[in-house]
């Protein structure tokens, strides 16, 4: 945490102010308590064998480095009454799914109310705080596993575009939440999955 606010600090003494702000830290480390296949469950990822020690790393790494990281946004936002700050949370925020980790969604649940709640906070001193809730995309959480052909294959059957996302396909909606295009936007919790949830 000191970590953070000495970078934040050295970013607005270099700069003269803070503008943008994207707190997109994610990790899930191991399966939900049943696999992607839904044939088998995970003895190991059951509640009682869950152990504290990936339950706080993922809280740690998922929540409280957002809390962190609004907190030292906010700090050089708020004297300037600007500012826009951007959360990733997860479709996992919405629906539970047994095959990703418990912590995760309870994680990224909990981020999107951090962030609705800054949202009002922030609101009188014009700093716009919204979510990027993504579904499906190729990255490198969980270890990877989104890399193999299996995992792609079994998602492009429920999402209607029919495939999973490149990173790529992030930016231009964290572009807008960042832009004064956004100007109205505030405390809203964004989907970008293909369509995952109407499909």
């Amino acid at each position: 945490r000191a970590a953070v606010h000495r970078a934040f600090d050295e970013v607005a003494a270099k700069y003269g102010r803070l503008d943008v702000t994207f707190a997109n830290a994610g990790i899930d480390p191991g399966p939900g308590f049943i696999t992607f296949d839904r044939k088998t469950r995970a003895a190991d990822a059951a509640i009682e064998h869950y152990t504290d020690e990936r339950w706080d790393h993922v809280i740690d790494t998922n929540l409280n480095s957002v809390f962190t990281t609004i907190k030292a946004a906010a700090k050089h936002m708020k004297p300037r009454k600007s500012g826009r700050i951007i959360v990733t949370t997860s479709v996992a925020a919405f629906v539970i799914e047994g095959a990703i980790g418990a912590a995760y969604m309870a994680a990224k649940a909990a981020a999107a109310h951090l962030m609705r709640n800054a949202a009002l906070e922030l609101a009188k001193y014009n700093i716009l705080v919204n979510a990027i809730a993504p579904g499906p995309f190729i990255t490198n959480i969980g270890g990877g596993h989104v890399h193999t052909k299996e995992v792609q294959e079994g998602f492009s059957k429920v999402v209607p575009l029919h495939r999973m996302a490149s990173t790529e396909e992030m930016k231009g909606l964290a572009l807008l939440l960042a832009s004064p295009a956004s100007s109205y936007i505030t405390g809203s919790q964004i989907v970008i999955d293909g369509g995952m949830q109407v499909g």
